[in-house]
């Protein structure tokens, strides 16, 4: 269905449309009963659509799926459509993609690991990799307050409480920033592994570690949380992360914000590594070849055995933030020997460290492949007037792999490139559908900036691939005035004007107040038609609270618009 376009008073609706965020996977019968609960309570607080977060979607289409789980899906929609809800799916995660990747772990975005040096053990049968990391200094603090105490953060010291040796790094009831710091040198576009340990006693606070460049503090390598809440004997925990193009790094290690309790840190580590979750695609080569002369390249299957991650190739198992490496071993007439030195070029994948994250590539075809049949799959359930919520949201890897960069594109540009694809196809398969998008990819007061966590370049411009018949579902509550603003056309940068949503509450607050205060950011910005009831935290607490704030707030909110 075409949506009108904006520009005067009249085109506001007299009431808002009011979209809540529905926790669901469908996947038996009680989980359909407690569904229809739940949209039979919204549609009794006025609610006019549900949007479905639920895995299901993601699925549709996979020969693994059950049918009886569409079958669901679709009872569930049609009870929604009988209660006078509009129904949204949410589609194409391509900012959370774990799902997807369940189907080919390889279609994931990857960077590039280049460069790193291997040697042909003894035996001539498999290859060692060289470690180039010199070590860090004072790893298990046995120097005392050497190396690690330069940012003078208050609550940090020694103790005798060690993991091995005799001492440790302590954090004791600090009252702000408690943090470790040294400067490593690392080499460019290379795998690294963190691992230490850490013992805890009734620790409160946000303990956690990052590796950012030294020279851009924005620019980070790595900056996972310490699940070290509570009680903890010694506990080792691991990471891997890509050096980019960095050459040196501050690592911190502590507590950042204030703590109660005790949190011992020991036996830090960094090494050099490679191949971890090594993806094997077209836009992701694997070369090997000779250091000193990188025309002379070594060919798999001949001079060396296929080189892949046994992880990739397990569809149920998860990324890890950290495993052993594979072993990259030679055949029987490998013209390598013994002692020999080879380089590899590979492209790994990265989880975010925190969530286990991963994101699909925005250009490989089997990505678009997929996509295509799961929107066929999702027409099968999705009534007449269903919509569909892209899902370009939280995009944290981008513009990496060797078929991104082939496009000699920013990451702006991939980005609007991708966007603008993504509506073609939806357009085409679905074409009745309205179609939403997240603001936060797109808006240069949220994620549409540079360095933003591991994408490459700047998303500049991202924006640009978004056509004027997208309604927007716009989050960005902490800058909401500016979001709106930019998503309206009234910004000479940003000139197309958007239909938007505003993507309410998140779990904190009183729902009425809620919705109160996000109307009154939107005050005289013209094209919102209305508000989602939006909870990660699957709380409906506040459900009919939003609705009758957000219904009591629009009087107020269609007055402060212009007069056509």
């Amino acid at each position: 269905m075409a949506l009108p376009a904006l520009g005067c008073l009249g085109q506001t609706p007299a009431a808002p449309e009011l979209w809540y965020w529905h926790h669901s996977y469908l996947s038996n019968d009680d989980a359909v009963d407690s569904s229809k609960a739940l949209i039979n309570r919204a549609a009794a607080a006025g609610y006019t659509g549900v949007v479905f977060w639920d895995s299901s979607f993601n699925f549709m289409g996979n020969p693994s799926w059950p049918l009886d789980n569409e079958d669901r899906m679709r009872e569930v929609m049609k009870h929604a459509t009988k209660k006078h809800l509009k129904v949204m799916a949410t589609v194409a995660p391509f900012g959370w993609s774990n799902d997807v990747l369940r189907v080919n772990k390889n279609w994931a975005e990857a960077q590039r690991v280049f460069g790193t040096l291997f040697q042909v053990d003894h035996s001539g049968r498999q290859l060692k990799l060289v470690n180039s990391f010199p070590g860090l200094a004072n790893p298990g603090f046995e120097l005392g307050k050497s190396d690690w105490f330069d940012v003078n953060d208050p609550g940090v010291g020694i103790n005798s409480v060690a993991h091995t040796g005799k001492s440790s790094a302590v954090i004791v009831d600090a009252p702000g920033n408690a943090r470790l710091r040294q400067k490593i040198t690392l080499k460019p576009w290379r795998q690294y592994h963190l691992r230490l340990f850490y013992k805890s006693s009734n620790f409160r606070g946000s303990a956690m570690l990052s590796v950012l460049d030294s020279t851009d503090l924005s620019r980070v390598r790595l900056n996972p949380t310490i699940d070290a809440a509570g009680s903890h004997d010694w506990t080792r925990v691991d990471y891997s992360f890509d050096s980019q193009d960095s050459t040196e790094a501050y690592l911190y290690i502590g507590v950042w914000g204030g703590s109660s309790g005790v949190l011992w840190l020991d036996d830090i580590q960094v090494e050099e590594t490679a191949l971890i979750h090594v993806a094997r695609r077209a836009g992701t080569p694997v070369t090997m070849y000779d250091p000193t002369d990188p025309a002379k390249i070594y060919r798999e299957g001949v001079d060396y055995n296929y080189i892949s991650d046994p992880y990739m190739a397990a569809a149920e198992t998860p990324f890890h933030l950290y495993h052993e490496p594979p072993a990259v071993t030679l055949p029987r007439g490998t013209h390598l020997s013994p002692g020999q030195m080879v380089a590899i070029d590979s492209y790994s994948v990265f989880p975010i460290s925190y969530s286990d994250e991963v994101g699909m590539c925005l250009t490989e075809p089997g990505v678009w492949e997929w996509l295509r049949a799961n929107a066929r799959a999702v027409k099968n359930v999705l009534p007449a007037a269903g919509a569909v919520l892209v899902g370009y949201d939280e995009m944290r890897q981008m513009n990496s792999c060797g078929s991104c960069r082939a496009k000699n594109m920013t990451a702006g540009q991939l980005l609007a490139w991708s966007a603008g694809q993504s509506i073609g196809l939806y357009r085409s398969v679905l074409p009745g559908a309205g179609l939403y998008f997240w603001s936060d990819m797109f808006d240069p007061y949220h994620n549409a900036v540079k360095n933003y966590f591991f994408v490459e370049g700047d998303l500049d411009g991202s924006w640009k691939g978004l056509s004027s018949d997208v309604t927007i579902m716009n989050w960005n509550l902490q800058r909401l005035r500016e979001s709106l603003t930019w998503f309206s056309g009234m910004d000479s940068r940003q000139p197309v004007s958007h239909r938007q949503i505003i993507a309410g509450f998140y779990d904190k607050g009183v729902g009425a107040s809620a919705a109160r205060e996000e109307l009154t950011q939107a005050a005289a910005i013209p094209g919102v038609v209305g508000l989602m009831y939006t909870t990660y935290a699957d709380n409906y607490s506040q459900l009919e609270s939003f609705a009758s704030g957000a219904k009591a707030a629009w009087g107020s909110y269609r007055s402060s618009l212009p007069k056509p």
